[in-house]
C-alpha cells in the first residue's frame, strides 16, 4: 500500500520550506565518506556518551579507570559527571576523604580528564551538584539565592491616624518593598508613612486593607547533592545579573585554573539539567527593571489583581500563575506583562551563563524546559542560547520533553545537534531487567522526531572491586548501564546501532518530520529516517517527490548494511518499497550518485528450511564470577524451567555449540540463520568467524558467506539480565541491614555492610550478587532466559 502522508510531507516541504534557509556552519561528510563509516566504524563524533554519576563519596582511580576503559571499548565516546548522594549512611563509607570540591574530588576529577585524555574521549560535569539546576555552597540564599513576591495584610478603619505594626509576611530573609493601603480598586502608596515595622498614617474614611509588600528568599537547593552540601547548596537567583555572575565565576574559576590543560582536549562540556528549582517571582531589582520594560509600577497591580480576587502568585511553587484565563481581563493583561519581564530577565541571566562558560573554554548543553513544574521562560527562545539544546525522553516515552517540535525549533537557531537525556527509568520499570530489545522502539521515537546525540542515563561510577557484582548502581530514574552490566560486552552492537543513526541524523539540516519519517538534507543526499511503531511487520511503498533524479539506497544501522532499494518512477516521484519488521527502522537514503559497493537486490525465493536438532553443548559463565561449568541440552529449553538452581536462576552469558551437517546445493542462493526465541542477546559466530550480535526480534542474519558444505561448527554466545541471580539470592537470608528508603516501597541497604568496609568474607556465602538497592523477592517471578528456538537455516 502507498504511505500518502509522507507525499504531502513533502511537497509542502520542498515547495514552502523555511528550514533550507538557515545557515549552519558545518561542512557535511560525503555520501563516500558516510558509506565507508556506515559499514565499518563511524567516527568517535558519532558516538553516543553517559551521565556518569558519582555517588556521595563513592569514587577512587580504579572505578575511574575501568568505567574509562569499558565505555571506549563498547563504542561510547563521553561521560558527563553529575555528583549525586550516597543515599545510604554518609558515615560508613569507603572514601570519607572524597567530599564535594575537596582536595580528594580535585584529585579524582584531574585523573578522570587525564584517562579519558589518554582514550581520546570527552569530558563534561554537571554545573552544580546535583541534576538541578544553578547553584551550589557558595550562593547565599539571602543575597545570591531565588527570591519570591510576598505580602501580609491587615484590615484598618479610615478617618483618623493610624499607628500600628504591621505583621511580617512569611518567609526567610525578607526585605520590604512598598507598602500599600486598598479599597476597591482604588490605591494609595504609604511607603513613606512606614518605618521599622510601623505604619503612621492619616487615614482617610473608609475601610482599609494595608499591604506590607516585598520578597524573601525560595530556600530551594540544588538537588540532590552529596550529603554533606545538601542543606548549604541553594539555587542561584535566576533573574539577578549579579547572582548570575557570581555562580558561574564559582563553577568556573577552579576549573580553569585546576584543569586548563584538559580544556578543549578531554574536558569540553558543561551540562545544565532541566529545570527543577520551582518558581521565582521576585528579585531585588524586578521592579525598576518591569518599570523600564512596561513603563508601570508592577507593585500596584499585584495588589489590585488581588483585590479583584485574581491570585496571581503562586504560593505552592513560589512563582507566577502559569493559567490566568479565569482571571479578570485587567489581572490577565498584567499577568502576561509580569511573564514577560520575568523571561526576559530569566533569557538575559541564562545568555549571561552561556558567555561565560564559552569564555571559559567550554560549549554548553542544556535541557531548557520544566520536569517538576512548567519553566518560568520561554523554553523556544532558550533553545538559541545553548551550543546543544538537549531534550530528554523515559524508557517507556512517546514523545521527548519538550514537545515534538523540539528539533525543529533547535533548526531555526541553526543548531545541528540536539541531544537527549536518553532512556531515563523509574524505580518501578528499571529493575536490572533491561535489554537493548527494550530500548530499540525509545530510541527510534527519539530520532524520529530528530535527536541526534544520546547521552545515556545512567552509568554510576563503581569504585568497589568486581568481586561485587552488580555493584554500585545507581537506582534512580535510570535504565542501569555500567562495566558490570550482564550485557555490557555485547551492548557494543547497540551503541553501533546509535552511533550509525546519530551520524546520518547529524548531516546537514533538518527538513522536516510526520508521525514516523525524519528528513534531513545535505548537498550531496537526501536523507530519510523510517520506523515501524507499529506492533506487527509492515510492507508499505513509500512516496518521495521531487528526488526523481536519484537512486534511492537503504541503509541499514542495525546491521551497518548498504543496499540497493526495490523502487520505481512516476512522474515526479519515487516510489521504494520497504518491508519492516515490528521495531525495525531503515534510512532511505537518495546520495548524488550511487554507493560503490551497496549490494544489489535480491528477489525473495522462498526455498527449504532446516531446523538444527541435535545436542547442544553449552558452557554457562556466570556473571558473579562464579567457576565456569558445561552441561549438555538435547532440546533447547528455557533455563528458568531448569531444575538445577544453578541454571535456574543463572544470569551472566552461555555458549552453545553445535555442529551442523549443510544439505544446501545452491551456495549462491541466500542463506539465514534463524535463533527463534531469544532471551536476551545473541553472538553468533561460524566456523570460527564472528557473524553478528542480534538484540532484537527477530533474531535472524544473513550466514551465505559464513556456511561451508559439509560440517558447520556453530557458537551461540546467549546473554540474560540480572534478575534471575537476584531472585536467587533472595532464597537466602539477607547479610545485610536494609530498610523501605523509597517513595514507592523500594528496599535498599541501610548503609554499607562492615563485611564489605572491611573486605571480610561475606556472611552468607550463597548469596552471590551485590547491590545496595534491591528490586526482588523469593516469590518474585522469574524471566525466560536463554536460547530457546527453533534454530533453522533457510534457504531465499
Amino acid at each position: 500500500m502507498k504511505t500518502k502522508f509522507l507525499a504531502i510531507l513533502l511537497v509542502f516541504i520542498f515547495q514552502h520550506s523555511t528550514f533550507h534557509s538557515f545557515s549552519q556552519q558545518y561542512k557535511p561528510e560525503t555520501p563516500e565518506t558516510l558509506a565507508a563509516q556506515f559499514v565499518g566504524q563511524p567516527d568517535d563524533a558519532y558516538k553516543p556518551g553517559v551521565f556518569w554519576h558519582w555517588l556521595g563519596t563513592m569514587y577512587n582511580r580504579d572505578g575511574i579507570a575501568k568505567d574509562l576503559e569499558t565505555m571506549k571499548a563498547v563504542g561510547l565516546n563521553s561521560a558527563f559527571i553529575f555528583n549525586a548522594p550516597l543515599w545510604l549512611d554518609p558515615e560508613k563509607t569507603l572514601y570519607p576523604q572524597n567530599t564535594y570540591r575537596s582536595e580528594a574530588y580535585w584529585d579524582a576529577l584531574e585523573f578522570a580528564f587525564a584517562e579519558a585524555q589518554r582514550l581520546k574521549m570527552e569530558i563534561g560535569l554537571h554545573n552544580c551538584p546535583g541534576w538541578s539546576t544553578t547553584g551550589g555552597p557558595w550562593i547565599n540564599p539571602d543575597t545570591d539565592g531565588m527570591k519570591a513576591a510576598t505580602f501580609s495584610t491587615i484590615k484598618v478603619p479610615g478617618g483618623k491616624k493610624i499607628h500600628i505594626e504591621l505583621p511580617l509576611p512569611k518567609g526567610d530573609f525578607y526585605k520590604d518593598v512598598a507598602v500599600f493601603a486598598a479599597e476597591g480598586d482604588k490605591i494609595i502608596d504609604v511607603t513613606s508613612c512606614f518605618s521599622s515595622g510601623i505604619l503612621n498614617w492619616d487615614a482617610p474614611q473608609g475601610e482599609w486593607t494595608i499591604y506590607r509588600f516585598g520578597y524573601f528568599s525560595t530556600m530551594q537547593n540544588t538537588h540532590p547533592t552529596p550529603e554533606e552540601v545538601q542543606k548549604t547548596s541553594f539555587e542561584a537567583d535566576k533573574m539577578s545579573v549579579e547572582a548570575t555572575v557570581k555562580h558561574w565565576n564559582n563553577m568556573l574559576k577552579p576549573l580553569t585554573e585546576r584543569f586548563k590543560q584538559y580544556i578543549g582536549h578531554s574536558f569540553n562540556y558543561i551540562w545544565i539539567d532541566s529545570y527543577e528549582a520551582w518558581g521565582q517571582s521576585w528579585t531585588p531589582d524586578f521592579r525598576e527593571k518591569f518599570i523600564a520594560m512596561k513603563g508601570y509600577d508592577p507593585v500596584p497591580q499585584i495588589i489590585r489583581a488581588y483585590q479583584r480576587g485574581d491570585n496571581v502568585l503562586d504560593e505552592g511553587t513560589k512563582g507566577l500563575k502559569i493559567d490566568g484565563r479565569a482571571f479578570q481581563p485587567e489581572s490577565q493583561v498584567f499577568l502576561a506583562d509580569y511573564k514577560d519581564v520575568a523571561n526576559r530577565l530569566f533569557q538575559n541571566c541564562w545568555r549571561l551563563g552561556a558567555e561565560m562558560v564559552r569564555a571559559a573554554g567550554f560549549k554548553l548543553i542544556w535541557e531548557p524546559y520544566g520536569s517538576i513544574i512548567d519553566a518560568p521562560f520561554d523554553m523556544k527562545e532558550a533553545e538559541s542560547i545553548p551550543d546543544i539544546p538537549a531534550t530528554e525522553f523515559w524508557l517507556h516515552s512517546h514523545a521527548p520533553s519538550g514537545g515534538g517540535d523540539f528539533a525543529p525549533s533547535a533548526a531555526r537557531y541553526n543548531k545541528r545537534i540536539v541531544a537527549a537525556e536518553a532512556f531515563t527509568g523509574m524505580e518501578s520499570t528499571s529493575w536490572f531487567n533491561e535489554t537493548p530489545a527494550m530500548l530499540k522502539r525509545p530510541a527510534d521515537m527519539a530520532f524520529s522526531y530528530g535527536v541526534n546525540m544520546f547521552v545515556l542515563h545512567s552509568w554510576a561510577l563503581d569504585p568497589l572491586p568486581d568481586k561485587y557484582q552488580p555493584g554500585w548502581a545507581f537506582a534512580h530514574y535510570g535504565t542501569h548501564f555500567g562495566r558490570n552490566q550482564t550485557w555490557h560486552k555485547p551492548s557494543k552492537a547497540l551503541f553501533d546501532y546509535f552511533s550509525r543513526c546519530q551520524m546520518l541524523l547529524q548531516q546537514g539540516t533538518f527538513v522536516g518530520r510526520t508521525e514516523n519519517v525524519l528528513h534531513r538534507s545535505t548537498p550531496d543526499a537526501e536523507i530519510f529516517f523510517i520506523r515501524n511503531a507499529g506492533h506487527a511487520a509492515v510492507d508499505k511503498e513509500f512516496e518521495f517527490p521531487t528526488v526523481k533524479d536519484r537512486i534511492p539506497e537503504l541503509w541499514d544501522a542495525y546491521f551497518g548494511k548498504i543496499s540497493q532499494a526495490d523502487f520505481r518512477k512516476a512522474e515526479n516521484s519515487i516510489f521504494v518499497k520497504i518491508h519492516l519488521e515490528k521495531d525495525e527502522s531503515v534510512f532511505v537514503v537518495f546520495p548524488s550518485k550511487p554507493t560503490v559497493g551497496a549490494e544489489k537486490i535480491k528477489t525473495p525465493q522462498t526455498g527449504k528450511s532446516i531446523e538444527i536438532k541435535g545436542h547442544w553443548n553449552v558452557k554457562f559463565v556466570p556473571k558473579t564470577g562464579e567457576k565456569p561449568f558445561n552441561t549438555t541440552f538435547k532440546t533447547l529449553v528455557d533455563w528458568s524451567k531448569n531444575a538445577a538452581p544453578r541454571i535456574k536462576y543463572f544470569s551472566g552469558t552461555a555458549v552453545y555449540e553445535t555442529v551442523f551437517h549443510s544439505q544446501f546445493s545452491m551456495f549462491n542462493s541466500q542463506l539465514f540463520l534463524d535463533l527463534g526465541e531469544v532471551r536476551d542477546l545473541a553472538e553468533v559466530e561460524i566456523n570460527g568467524q564472528k557473524v553478528a550480535t542480534l538484540w532484537v526480534t527477530p533474531f535472524k542474519v544473513d550466514v551465505t558467506k559464513y556456511l561451508k558444505k559439509g560440517n558447520n561448527t556453530i557458537k551461540i554466545s546467549v546473554t540474560n539480565t540480572w534478575q534471575n541471580a537476584m531472585i536467587g539470592d533472595e532464597q537466602y537470608p539477607r547479610d545485610f541491614e536494609w530498610a523501605v528508603r523509597d517513595w514507592n516501597g523500594l528496599p535498599a541497604m541501610t548503609a554499607l555492610p562492615d563485611w564489605v568496609l572491611h573486605d571480610q568474607p561475606r556472611p552468607e556465602p550463597r548469596r552471590k550478587t551485590f547491590i545496595p538497592w534491591f528490586y526482588y523477592d523469593k516469590t518474585s517471578p522469574l524471566e525466560p532466559s536463554g536460547l530457546m528456538g527453533p534454530v533453522s537455516i533457510s534457504e531465499y
